[in-house]
């Protein structure tokens, strides 16, 4: 059989191309290999660099952490730390530190919350980081959460005290003011709160009072609301938002007042009636011109329980453009009738010592006016159950319907010897030897204290002559010392009381009085009376004593008041012996 030629051409042609492909195989695994290295070889080298700058950033991290971590320690109980260069550097690279530096000071004050760090380090810590600019906001807006809670353990700590000295009212207050984002001490503060609010709802109202009985309506609403804020509400707290609405819808839905307006008056209490009638050299003063504590309270509550209000004697006029005053219209809760009081000789002068009054009075820590009185067998006493005004506070405590928009009375002044028994005048009496300028600043304390409380203040005059008898160089005299002496702790006033009433009601020494800004004057009379003084720029009230005279001979002309019988105090004698 012949071979053809064609056959054989294309084997051989097959044969080479079997032999291309091959190599070309062979040249493209040496290719892919060459790829495959170079890939491996920019991976791993990519990797390298990671590592690398991961390590770089690793190291400086940790350099950092070092840094705020010394930091922190330095100022745990430093008060005066000053960055340095290290740390000063850390703002130059806040982005990389701003979540560790931040992290740090959260969980400082978290500590600080938690009791694990004290007020003075979590201070300390707080001025060393807010040095730093990137920490400034973060460290202002952490440290008000920490005076906060500072400011609430304080609180928490007088509640504890005020809890075991009975003191229920404040307790629950102080309670309360612990703040939520205490964690050590706000669950025990609410547990505590919510019991002493079920046990001593009394002392709730009577603390309620106590802005009513000032007129200090917001306050008493926001008192009540800072317990339903923050205790489960109840119908007493919604009972007693009623109670104050109340009262100030009676303390303001007034009618015009157009009958007589009484006018009494009275000096220091007897405070110890014992000794007073054991004193011959002051029993018959002491006797005639004073009641007794227990005197004083009968009164009030008879005085209360036929329906008169306290009133400021300064509301029964007006002042006009020219100075002078006109009779004002007189507005007081319906029902009610008014009642101004005035108390003379608020001086506990010396000679009255160990007779039968108080040494003085004083402000307590609360700011409440007591007395204090140092008997002769040298022991020291504080009271608030001897005197008219912590009496009368409390009365009004109780009934604060009594007082209207916070009125009290009226003290009296002379100066001679001083004022509330503190030694304040110029010139000092015989056997007086004190500091007069710490004895002065005593005084404005009280007086400072009194105004706080609802009571205004007149001049008795200086030296308490009778003045009607007087001449105009006496008057004038005397009542410049008045001004420069007795306002200063006192402040000024326009109502002038007339000692024994013996008034002057017109010519140059009533012009002088007027000029110094009097423009309310008062004497002594039994019936009510209020009319313009002969110059019709200014007024004359008479005033109604409350005193032992008036106790023994005025029964009948005061019935429609009170029963001198019912009042009378079983200390006080019935005859008169000396």
């Amino acid at each position: 059989m012949n071979s053809s030629p064609n056959n054989s051409y294309t084997l051989l042609d097959a044969d080479k191309a079997r032999l291309e492909y091959r190599q070309r195989q062979r040249n493209d695994s040496k290719r892919m290999t060459r790829i495959i290295c170079f890939g491996l070889a920019v991976v791993i080298m990519l990797g390298l660099c990671i590592f690398s700058i991961s390590r770089s950033f690793k190291n400086s991290v940790t350099a950092y952490n070092k840094v705020v971590e010394g930091l922190y320690k330095r100022a745990l109980d430093d008060p005066d730390v000053v960055l340095n260069s290290r740390e000063k550097e850390l703002d130059e690279h806040w982005s990389d530190v701003k979540r560790l530096a931040e992290d740090k000071v959260k969980k400082t004050f978290d500590e600080y919350a938690e009791g694990k760090l004290t007020f003075a380090q979590a201070t300390n810590i707080n001025n060393a980081f807010s040095q730093l600019k990137g920490l400034k906001k973060l460290c202002k807006n952490e440290y008000a959460v920490v005076l906060e809670i500072e400011n609430g353990r304080t609180k928490f700590a007088e509640a504890k005290s005020s809890k075991v000295n009975g003191d229920m009212a404040a307790a629950l207050s102080g309670f309360l003011s612990v703040s939520s984002k205490d964690k050590l001490n706000y669950k025990t503060a609410m547990n505590e709160a919510n019991k002493i609010e079920q046990d001593y709802r009394p002392q709730i109202k009577m603390a309620v009072n106590d802005y009513l009985c000032r007129y200090q309506i917001e306050e008493a609403r926001e008192y009540i609301n800072g317990f339903i804020s923050k205790l489960d509400k109840s119908d007493f707290f919604a009972d007693e938002l009623e109670r104050i609405d109340e009262y100030d819808s009676f303390q303001n839905d007034t009618v015009l007042y157009t009958g007589p307006v009484e006018h009494v008056f009275t000096h220091c209490l007897i405070a110890y009636p014992e000794l007073c009638y054991q004193s011959p050299e002051m029993t018959a003063a002491l006797d005639e011109d004073c009641i007794t504590p227990s005197e004083f309270l009968k009164i009030f509550n008879a005085l209360y329980e036929k329906d008169y209000i306290l009133i400021d004697i300064n509301i029964l006029v007006n002042g006009n453009a020219d100075g002078s005053v006109s009779l004002a219209d007189l507005y007081i809760p319906k029902g009610k009738k008014p009642l101004v009081f005035s108390i003379d000789d608020v001086t506990y002068d010396s000679r009255k010592a160990s007779t039968g009054m108080v040494d003085k009075l004083i402000v307590d820590e609360k700011g409440r006016v007591c007395t204090y009185t140092k008997h002769s067998d040298g022991t020291e006493e504080i009271s608030y159950e001897n005197e008219i005004f912590p009496l009368l506070e409390t009365f009004v405590r109780e009934h604060p319907d009594f007082t209207f928009r916070g009125a009290r009375g009226t003290l009296c002044h002379t100066g001679f010897d001083g004022v509330f028994g503190y030694r304040t005048q110029s010139t000092p009496l015989e056997g007086e030897n004190v500091n007069r300028e710490d004895e002065i600043e005593a005084a404005k304390k009280v007086a400072e204290a009194l105004r706080n409380e609802g009571w205004t203040f007149a001049s008795h005059s200086y030296g308490h002559a009778q003045m009607g008898d007087c001449s105009y160089n006496y008057v004038k005299e005397d009542t410049d010392y008045w001004v420069n002496e007795v306002v200063p702790i006192v402040g000024e006033t326009m109502i002038m009381v007339w000692p024994y009433g013996n008034h002057i009601r017109s010519g140059e020494s009533h012009d002088y009085l007027y000029n110094k800004g009097f423009r309310i004057f008062c004497g002594v009379g039994v019936p009510a009376y209020l009319a313009y003084e002969p110059d019709g720029k200014s007024v004359f009230m008479d005033r109604k004593s409350l005193d032992g005279y008036a106790l023994r001979n005025r029964r009948e002309k005061y019935m429609y008041l009170f029963d001198t019988e019912e009042v009378w105090d079983p200390l006080r004698p019935k005859e008169i012996t000396w």
